[in-house]
């Protein structure tokens, strides 16, 4: 779903990966990340959270210049495939903050 706003602390660095739509790629969140931040630009994708292979026709899609915060756990494994050309995919992961958390 597309995001308004939230709360977390980041993991690591901004991800770029140049999609194709001809092959697949997986995108692996740290460890202890609870969430992803997904943006496309230029055209769509398709993402899928089991490790299938998505296809131009094949996945969930990911509509161009959306943010999308994508809930991940320890069984998921996030593919991403271009519905056309070759978008530029920007990702994050963070953990989700908790009162305690400084």
């Amino acid at each position: 779903m597309a995001i308004s706003g939230f709360t977390g602390q980041r993991l690591g660095t901004l991800q770029t990966q140049a999609l194709s739509n001809h092959t697949s790629v997986t995108i692996t969140p740290p460890a202890g990340a609870d969430f992803v931040v997904i943006e496309i630009h230029q055209h769509d994708a398709r993402i899928t959270f089991d490790g299938t292979n998505p296809t131009t026709t094949l996945g969930f899609k990911l509509a161009k210049d959306t943010p999308f915060k994508v809930d991940v756990g320890q069984d998921t494994t996030l593919k991403l495939i271009a519905i056309e050309n070759s978008p530029n995919c920007y990702w994050q992961a963070f953990k989700t903050k908790k009162d305690n958390d400084a």
